[in-house]
């Protein structure tokens, strides 16, 4: 009975660290190796119960589709990464299994919690969600629900991961009083009370505090966290780039879609997450990458 124990506790412990798959997913004798030494990241965002493959909700694909999805990995013999794993790999150049596979959700909406979870952790593995720290601190009405913090804190303790998406900045502003809006995180904003737009340095200024804040959040809420930042609408520039390593960001996740090899810091990733995307899209789609 001991044993038993002992045995039982092992599998848990391996479930709340987020490693790499339940024991029915390593059965691999039989399975192809498709890369070696690199790592493929999926991109994903809201999930809907009922939604209809071929549905128009941009960016959300069903409870099925993801049901599916990570049944052709499984069967594929894909090794889906803790969050952790993959920055080792991608810094340090840690040995990974092949067939890497890292799976990612974008802006922390509520259905992560609803939907996602109860089929990741069914499955045995684990995800990771950027989120925009502005829409879990202050409920909008007018807006899809996002995740709560106690939510977070849940998930974390079950392997999750939560990482930064800016906590203010996934928004466009305008840059003049007549100029059309850009994305926030690229575009220095026009200033109503000074009736000009930003200078540099006030520019650099809103992106350095606005990682720097989000992490605090992160750090105050759910304990301290990796500082990963994934780039609204994916778009960045040398500006971006140099507040978010001032802010100490380890790895930057842009929506350009390729595999990854490690010594970048830049992150490519796939997107899965839109409601034409059945299995075999994906599947077709994932090929393309293998000898990239």
């Amino acid at each position: 009975m001991r044993k038993l124990i002992l045995f039982l506790n092992a599998l848990l412990l391996l479930g709340t660290m987020g490693m790499t798959m339940s024991l029915d997913w390593k059965k691999e004798s039989s399975k192809e190796v498709y890369y070696k030494d690199k790592v493929m990241v999926l991109l994903y965002h809201d999930v809907q119960k009922n939604l209809k493959v071929g549905a128009s909700n941009p960016s959300t694909v069903s409870s099925n589709q993801l049901e599916d999805h990570l049944r052709l990995l499984k069967n594929r013999g894909f090794h889906v990464l803790s969050m952790g794993q993959f920055v080792e790999f991608m810094l340090n150049g840690k040995d990974i299994p092949p067939n890497a596979v890292v799976l990612t959700f974008d802006d922390g909406y509520e259905s992560f919690y609803t939907e996602a979870y109860p089929i990741l952790t069914r499955n045995g593995v684990t995800a990771s969600n950027f989120v925009v720290g502005i829409s879990s601190d202050l409920f909008n009405p007018d807006a899809e629900l996002h995740l709560n913090w106690e939510q977070m804190r849940e998930m974390k303790a079950s392997g999750m991961g939560f990482y930064n998406h800016t906590y203010n900045q996934h928004r466009t502003v305008h840059s003049t009083t007549t100029g059309s809006q850009k994305p926030a995180l690229m575009s220095g904003m026009y200033l109503e009370q000074k009736q000009r737009s930003e200078n540099e340095q006030e520019y650099r200024k809103r992106i350095f505090s606005d990682l720097m804040f989000l992490q605090k959040r992160f750090e105050d809420e759910i304990g301290e966290q990796q500082k990963l930042l994934a780039f609204p609408y994916g778009v960045y520039d040398d500006i971006v780039l140099e507040e978010g390593n001032r802010a100490g960001m380890r790895l930057f996740f842009t929506v350009e879609e390729g595999i990854n090899a490690s010594g970048s810091r830049i992150v490519k990733r796939i997107n899965a997450g839109e409601a034409y995307v059945s299995a075999d899209f994906l599947w077709d789609r994932m090929k393309t990458f293998f000898e990239k």
